[in-house]
């Protein structure tokens, strides 16, 4: 029987990614303005057992010393989605052979996944995309998903979700936390059938301050409450790239996961 802990994710992304953005805080209440917590260092510190990893401006680049790295650093981990685009929908184009190569070292190599892609890039060139993703990674040997990331009120044909298996589902600022009960349930009803994982910051970027730990609570919270009814896939963490500065919402999460991890879910 699967645990709460199975269900968990952190959405990874090389160390000091998001340094400019805790520089410019401001009113810095964390003890630092840098992480240098790299995406397994964020799993572990978290204890969960899952990473989306992100390529951002391009980097970690396909087959480079940086990826194969990354690779080798998740290897204790149970499911790793690796990035086929990254932030801003931005892709070399040879990702998705890339996710074929480390397949065959990496068994838990689980899929690909696709970062502000969807409404970033025209539909048409997403769609391409997406045709040529999904046929690379039917050519491998067992079954592998595609997910992406999708903020609360985007739009997209419903065709291009033929493509995709899942999406992690994100409210950018922590003041629209409030509807997500509505939102969710919204989603529920635009994509049936579609897997999905709900995303949590753990940093507000536009403020430059920590998610308040009482929405913290709230959005962890509902997400558990979605598990536990079979509602939902998972829970997503994000980042490595804001942890390790003192933040209030990072310590209060650390906490909750230590209580609620072992929770036996229904099958």
């Amino acid at each position: 029987m699967a645990t709460v802990r199975d269900k968990l994710w952190i959405f990874g992304v090389r160390a000091h990614q998001d340094d400019i953005y805790l520089c410019r805080a401001r009113q810095r209440r964390h003890p630092l303005n840098w992480s240098r917590i790299t995406p397994a260092e964020g799993a572990m510190l978290l204890d969960v057992p899952n990473v989306a990893m992100v390529n951002c401006d391009g980097v970690p680049a396909p087959f480079s010393h940086d990826a194969y790295g990354y690779a080798e650093s998740f290897r204790r981990l149970d499911r790793v989605l690796w990035g086929c685009a990254g932030s801003g929908g931005f892709r070399s184009g040879n990702e998705e052979k890339f996710i074929r190569a480390l397949v065959e070292k990496y068994p838990n190599i689980c899929g690909a996944y696709l970062d502000d892609y969807i409404g970033a890039a025209p539909e048409e060139a997403a769609e391409t995309a997406l045709r040529s993703i999904r046929a690379e990674l039917s050519a491998v040997g067992k079954p592998l998903e595609i997910y992406v990331t999708w903020y609360f009120g985007a739009k997209a044909s419903a065709r291009l979700f033929e493509y995709i298996d899942g999406v992690t589902i994100w409210t950018w600022n922590w003041q629209g936390l409030k509807d997500l009960p509505e939102n969710f349930a919204q989603l529920e009803r635009d994509l049936p059938g579609k897997k999905k994982i709900l995303g949590c910051y753990l940093f507000d970027f536009d403020s430059g301050e920590s998610v308040p730990v009482e929405w913290m609570e709230y959005q962890c919270e509902f997400g558990l409450k979605m598990l536990r009814e079979g509602r939902l896939d998972g829970i997503m963490f994000e980042a490595n790239s804001v942890m390790g500065v003192g933040l209030e919402s990072e310590k209060w999460l650390c906490s909750w996961i230590d209580r609620v991890k072992h929770e036996e879910l229904p099958a």
